[in-house]
C-alpha cells in the first residue's frame, strides 16, 4: 500500500502567546498542485490487453505488437516424468506440451518538431496452440475458426489458462515505463505455490530500444530471493521446464492446479541484483505516480 507520511509541526510554548502568529502557522497550506508528469502515470491496475485470436506467434514481435516480451512453451523437465503417476504419465507429458503462453509490448515512436521520442503505449498477453505448423493465439471461442477442435482435455487446458492469465496485472504504466505482474506456479517447499513474476518494461525514449527485467513477488518469503532479478534477452524464448508434485496428482493420475511448478526465473542475458533500498519499492502492488517515477528511476541504473 502508498507509504504513508506523517508530519510533526513542533510548536514550542512561547508560541501559545502569539495568537495570530500561531493560527497562521497551524493552519493548513493548501495542497501542492501535482507535477506536470504525475498524469503521464497510469497506476490503477488492469489487466494487460488481449493479443488479437488467430495471431501467429513465432520467435519475433507478434502482428500488431513491436516487441515479444517472452513466449513460453512449458514442458516437463527431462528426468522428472518418474514423478508423474504411471497411469497418466504418457499423456501427461504431451498435453503439458500444448499450451503456449505471449507476452508482447508495443513500442511506438513520437516525432515533434524535429525530435522523434518513443513510448510504451501497451503490453498484451495471450494463449495458444501448435496450428499446422505454427503457433496461433486462440481462445474458447475463436478455437474451431483457427483450426482446432477442443475435447474436453484440451477444452480444460485453456479454460484454466485462461483463468490463471486473467489475474496477470499491468500495476502502473508511465510514458516509458511499466510494471507487468503474471501469475506462476512456483515450486516452493510446502508445494507448488501460485505465486507472481513482476516484469518491469523499460523503453529508451530516443532509440526506442525496450529492456525488460524479471523478479519474484513471494508474499510467503520462502520460495524466491527478493533480490534476485534478471534481465531478459530481446524477443526472450523460454521453455518453462515443469516440476511436478505427486501431491498434485489423484489416485488415477490426473492432474490438479498444483501438479506442476517452475523453480526458477525466466531464461536471461544477465543477473541483476536489487539493491536492498529498491526491494521494498520493487515490491509494492500499489504506486501513486510520484512512486511509479521513483521506480523506474531507481532501476534504470540497474541496466547494464
Amino acid at each position: 500500500m502508498p507509504s504513508r507520511r506523517v508530519f510533526l509541526l513542533p510548536v514550542a510554548a512561547a508560541s501559545l502567546v502569539l495568537g495570530a502568529a500561531a493560527a497562521w502557522y497551524l493552519w493548513p497550506d493548501p495542497p501542492a498542485p501535482p507535477p506536470e508528469w504525475a498524469a503521464d502515470y497510469d497506476t490503477t491496475a488492469r489487466p494487460p490487453d488481449p493479443i488479437r485470436p488467430g495471431t501467429v506467434v513465432g520467435t519475433t514481435a507478434p502482428d500488431g505488437w513491436s516487441h515479444l516480451v517472452i513466449k513460453s512453451l512449458p514442458r516437463v523437465r527431462p528426468g522428472e516424468e518418474k514423478n508423474i503417476p504411471p497411469l497418466a504419465r504418457s499423456q501427461t507429458v504431451r498435453m503439458t506440451r500444448w499450451l503456449f503462453t505471449v507476452f508482447a509490448a508495443d513500442v511506438r515512436p513520437e516525432t515533434r518538431g524535429a525530435e522523434t521520442r518513443h513510448h510504451l503505449r501497451a503490453v498484451g498477453m495471450g494463449l495458444g496452440t501448435r496450428v499446422a505448423g505454427r503457433d496461433v493465439v486462440l481462445t474458447l471461442e475463436t478455437a474451431e475458426e483457427h483450426g482446432v477442435e477442443l475435447d474436453w482435455i484440451t477444452r480444460t487446458i485453456l479454460t484454466k489458462g485462461y483463468e490463471v492469465q486473467r489475474l496477470a496485472r499491468v500495476v502502473a504504466h508511465g510514458p516509458t515505463f511499466a510494471l507487468v505482474d503474471a501469475p506462476v506456479w512456483y515450486r516452493c517447499p510446502g508445494g507448488n505455490r501460485l505465486i507472481r513474476f513482476r516484469y518491469a518494461l523499460l523503453v529508451d525514449a530516443p532509440t526506442g530500444r525496450l529492456d525488460v527485467l524479471c523478479w519474484a513477488l513471494d508474499p510467503g518469503g520462502d520460495c524466491t530471493d527478493p533480490g534476485a532479478a534478471v534481465l531478459l534477452n530481446p524477443g526472450q524464448l523460454d521453455e518453462a521446464e515443469l516440476v511436478p508434485d505427486r501431491k498434485g496428482f489423484d489416485p488415477l493420475g490426473v492432474a490438479s492446479e498444483t501438479a506442476f511448478g517452475v523453480d526458477r526465473l525466466p531464461p536471461h542475458r544477465a543477473r541483476v541484483s536489487l539493491p536492498p533500498p529498491v526491494r521494498g519499492p520493487a515490491a509494492r502492488t500499489t504506486f501513486t505516480p510520484d512512486e511509479a517515477r521513483a521506480l523506474e528511476a531507481a532501476l534504470r541504473p540497474l541496466l547494464p
